[in-house]
């Protein structure tokens, strides 16, 4: 039997750009602990490798200390870690890879050409094959032509930053025609953070690892890393385990009949109920048919909210000026001529367009009454 570690798209020293630089160096400290705590995982597993599926480092600059700390947890998984540089940490002459390789510990192996290469580990009777991305682009597939890769009383496995889904992805894209002829027992992707489901082509079970600690709100919920358990060359187990310490979370929070900032800041408050708070960046977007008066503030209202206990929290606003109106559906002023106009657009058009159309009514609404859409509220 063999247990793997199959991670990847760490990302580490990202710039999180959009942060303020103190936040910024926190979430960069972040990245690093969960890779460090994966190693360790690795370790109270017993793992027989783990198998780091590109992305390591999110760019060609990465500080002395992230390389030192991130060697020094390869060096106490006590097993091989077998790495294949991806689009973002390509291998070139002046990578960290090359630069640094001096630094790696005994137990790392680094896959440094695009011509797929094996790595034997003899006391598992184990082959990882794997290649490397030497730019920020590899196109066509690393495993065309080649054919079966399984070797005779060995478990055969692929560790690869590749693409299984586009088909003329710029990044290795590999056909599940290739995958079914490579006579691998598993396939350990990396590339594609939130991930399919895993899948088997002829004999070879396909996985993506997914992010290990989300960096935006394109990456929901606390990251994870794969255990893989294979026996008899098949893979026989699968766990998803939780390494991410942060996480990123957006919810809608029902605001009908919201006539103030006040009101729609408790629909945000009974949102911003999560599990472990300190740990979530937050993202409540109000939705719901307000008064036909009131224009939110998001400002205003998380003002209003205050923080909940969260590491972030922001608030948009998709709520509709609906509530109170079904008489103007009647209304033979202007005033429900305009909300005759606007409704099938707020009700059936795209995200753009409804919120065109809300904020349309409610400038209208406002006007007919003599009054400036900047009183109590505005538009955001």
């Amino acid at each position: 039997m063999l247990k793997l570690l199959h991670c990847g798209d760490f990302h580490l020293d990202s710039p999180f750009s959009s942060l303020d630089p103190a936040h910024a160096e926190e979430r960069r400290r972040g990245l690093l602990a969960v890779f460090c705590r994966t190693m360790r995982l690795a370790a109270d597993e017993k793992c027989d490798a783990v198998l780091i599926a590109g992305d390591l480092f999110d760019c060609s600059y990465i500080s002395p200390d992230t390389v030192s700390a991130m060697c020094e947890a390869m060096g106490g998984t006590g097993c091989p870690v077998i790495i294949s540089p991806g689009n973002h940490d390509p291998y070139t002459e002046g990578s960290v890879w090359a630069a640094r390789r001096a630094a790696f510990p005994e137990n790392v192996h680094v896959f440094r050409t695009e011509k797929p290469e094996a790595f034997d580990i003899p006391d598992a009777a184990l082959t990882v094959w794997g290649y490397a991305f030497t730019s920020d682009r590899y196109d066509g597939s690393p495993l065309a032509g080649l054919g079966s890769l399984a070797r005779p009383g060995r478990t055969s496995v692929l560790c690869a930053h590749a693409d299984i889904v586009l088909p003329l992805s710029k990044y290795a894209p590999i056909a599940p025609r290739e995958l079914a002829d490579s006579g691998l027992a598993y396939a350990a992707l990396g590339h594609i953070h939130n991930t399919p489901a895993p899948a088997v082509f002829g004999f070879t079970t396909a996985a993506y690892c997914g992010f290990p600690e989300g960096r935006g709100f394109d990456e929901q919920g606390f990251g994870s890393v794969l255990i893989v358990t294979l026996d008899d060359g098949r893979v026989t187990d699968m766990r998803r385990v939780r390494v991410g310490m942060h996480r990123y979370l957006t919810v809608r929070a029902d605001a009908s009949g919201a006539r103030n900032d006040s009101e729609a800041a408790e629909a945000v408050r009974r949102a911003a109920a999560v599990g472990e708070p300190a740990a979530t960046s937050l993202r409540v977007t109000l939705c719901g048919d307000v008064d036909a008066g009131y224009i939110p503030d998001t400002a205003a209202i998380l003002s209003a909210a205050g923080g909940c206990g969260l590491y972030s929290l922001s608030v948009y606003d998709d709520t509709m000026p609906l509530a109170g109106c079904a008489a103007l559906a009647d209304d033979m002023t202007v005033r429900g001529e305009l909300y005759r106009t606007l409704l099938p657009m707020m009700r059936n058009g795209s995200d753009d367009e409804r919120r065109t159309a809300a904020d349309a009514l409610r400038i209208g609404l406002r006007a007919l009454d003599g009054r400036s859409f900047l009183d109590g509220g505005g538009l955001n």
